[in-house]
């Protein structure tokens, strides 16, 4: 299933309107309508498959980026949030033990999205994000991004630390999370056209080849540019 089905999949499923795909994804309504717009138009865009695992991971729950988002979701304050996340960071390090820690990283560096289950209780791992699910009194629930790294263990092995307790000032954070999402985008559109220039290549189509080079070229400035 191509990453245009898996999106309109889901959001049939969840029942999410484009608003709310640019919000999770916090990408701008034009690029939702390139991620659904049909593989043969020049003005498709590839939706990431981060993008994909977090709406998926939502379930239809919002996806706050900061503190202050999930209180106001969940009607507490924002030291009940940062507390609440705290104390998941613990599920988070129980998840990653039993399903076997430095494999689990290992994926997680190479840009896979990983969701472990502890208990009763789901995680998403991207590079340099977690998710936690947070759940108030009276039953709102919403997923919290928090910063995460992979780091050097003790045991020279990797572990993942994470920053709930934390945050930067709010801006940054909203700013990071979209950066965030437009890399894994210009990501994907790189490893698709890593694709198409192999089939180009077997099939001995030069021409292809260097249109694909150059497509190529522009897509990495346009990384380098996001990550500036």
């Amino acid at each position: 299933m191509s990453n245009r089905a898996r999106l309109v999949s889901l959001m049939e499923r969840l029942a999410l309107s484009k608003g709310d795909v640019a919000r999770i994804a916090r990408a701008s309504d034009a690029t939702v309508d390139s991620w659904l717009k049909p593989e043969t138009s020049k003005s498709h865009r590839v939706c990431p498959d981060v993008v994909l695992a977090v709406i998926e991971h939502g379930a239809g729950d919002p996806i706050c980026a900061t503190a202050s988002e999930a209180a106001d979701v969940l009607g507490v304050t924002v030291a009940r949030v940062r507390a609440m996340a705290i104390d998941l960071q613990v599920g988070l390090g129980g998840a990653l033990w039993a399903a076997g820690q430095d494999e689990v990283l290992a994926r997680v560096e190479a840009g896979e999205p990983v969701t472990l289950a502890f208990g009763t209780v789901a995680f998403l791992v991207l590079p340099g994000w977690a998710f936690v699910p947070l759940q108030g009194r009276d039953g709102r629930r919403c997923k919290l991004a928090i910063r995460a790294r992979i780091v050097a263990g003790a045991d020279g092995g990797r572990r993942l630390d994470t920053q709930a307790d934390d945050w930067a000032d709010e801006a940054t954070t909203r700013a990071e999370a979209s950066t965030a999402a437009a890399v894994a985008e210009r990501m994907e559109e790189v490893r698709v056209l890593g694709l198409r220039r192999v089939e180009a290549l077997d099939a001995g189509d030069e021409a292809e080849v260097r249109r694909i080079d150059k497509v190529l070229d522009l897509v990495g400035r346009s990384v380098e540019a996001v990550g500036t």
